[in-house]
């Protein structure tokens, strides 16, 4: 087994190699759009491609914005115009590093640690493993009682959106 080469590849930016490439078809939505390969109009139109309807021929969505990731995880597809997630928040999180406050499951309290909150909500660990959907109290600083609800559930940590905005204390804050 002499003679072995093992190569990787170099990641290149795929926004930069398209600029380059000059004319592209794709489909656009809300217009007439005519298959390049067969000239004809009927459209299966998925999240990133359409396909002809006819002879197969799939082109990407002119929509759609597929950006390379920081942190080598599969870009996630967005469309044109669209604002990344952390910008659709409400409002501004507060990191809270070694912040503990108390849920309130069916009357029986449970500690945790809370990773940031906002007026909106908060993220923090899963003492009792809760799924999305759970109805719950949060105790805050100064005994205040809080209705909230779990929005999602991952691992140890769950996020828990309140029924009203809170205006959290600024001086808790890590």
């Amino acid at each position: 087994m002499s003679g072995v080469a093992i190569f990787q590849r170099a990641r290149r930016d795929f926004g930069a190699e398209l600029a380059s490439r000059g004319h592209h078809v794709v489909y656009h939505t809300n217009e007439r759009n005519r298959c390049p390969g067969c000239g004809r109009a009927q459209w299966y139109v998925g999240r990133i491609t359409a396909e002809c309807g006819f002879c197969g021929t799939a082109v990407a969505l002119a929509e759609i914005n597929v950006g390379v990731p920081q942190s080598g995880a599969p870009a996630m597809p967005r469309a044109r115009g669209a604002r990344p997630a952390q910008e659709k928040r409400r409002h501004e999180r507060v990191a809270t590093p070694g912040r503990r406050l108390q849920l309130l499951i069916e009357d029986s309290p449970h500690s945790f640690a809370v990773e940031n909150i906002s007026a909106g909500g908060l993220m923090g660990n899963n003492p009792v493993g809760l799924a999305p959907g759970a109805t719950l109290q949060v105790r805050v600083e100064g005994g205040l009682l809080v209705p909230a609800e779990v929005k999602w559930a991952e691992g140890d940590l769950m996020g828990r959106a309140f029924a009203a905005p809170v205006l959290p204390d600024p001086s808790q804050a890590g």
